[in-house]
C-alpha cells in the first residue's frame, strides 16, 4: 500500500517524516493574500510560489514553518510535495460577509490543511493510501470527533 506522511512543520509530523519512511511526504501550506503578512525572504518566497504553483505572499502560521519544511526535506533526504488551497482571506468570506473561525466552527484545519491534501491525493493517486497525519497531544478530543 502507498504511504503518505502529512507534514505540517510541527514536532509530531516532523518526527513521523523523519522516522517513518513514506512513498510521499506532503505539506499543506496555509496562505494569506494580506500584504501586511509578506514573507520577509523574497528568494524563499519565490521558491514557495514555484512549489505551490501560485503566488505566495505569506502565511498566517509562524514563518518559521517555511524554513522548517525546507530543512526537514534536507534532513530526511526526500522530496516534500507542497500543496495549498484557498487563502485564509477567501475561506472566511461566506456570501457577502466575513465569518471567522471560532470554538464551534473550526473550518481552517479542514479547509486549509486537509482538503488540499485530499485534492492532491485525488489528482495524483486516487487509490487507497495509508495517510499518516500528526496531531498535537492536546488535540486528542478533536481527533476522536
Amino acid at each position: 500500500m502507498i504511504t503518505v506522511n502529512s507534514v505540517s512543520g510541527g514536532k509530531t509530523s516532523a518526527y513521523i517524516a523523519a522516522n517513518y519512511k513514506a512513498d510521499y511526504n506532503v505539506f499543506s501550506l496555509v496562505r494569506t493574500s494580506d500584504k501586511s503578512c509578506l514573507f520577509p525572504d523574497a528568494k524563499l518566497r519565490q521558491e514557495v510560489s514555484d512549489r505551490i504553483g501560485t503566488e505566495f505572499i505569506g502565511t498566517l502560521e509562524d514563518d518559521m514553518i517555511i524554513y522548517t519544511i525546507f530543512d526537514l526535506e534536507q534532513y530526511i533526504g526526500q522530496k516534500i510535495d507542497w500543496v495549498t488551497g484557498k487563502t485564509f482571506d477567501e475561506i472566511i468570506v461566506r456570501g457577502d460577509k466575513k465569518y471567522l473561525p471560532n470554538v464551534t466552527q473550526r473550518f481552517c484545519t479542514s479547509e486549509m490543511k486537509l482538503q488540499p491534501l485530499f485534492d492532491w491525493w485525488d489528482n495524483n493517486l486516487t487509490e487507497p493510501v495509508e495517510m499518516r497525519i500528526g496531531y498535537r497531544a492536546n488535540e486528542i478530543r478533536r481527533v476522536e470527533n
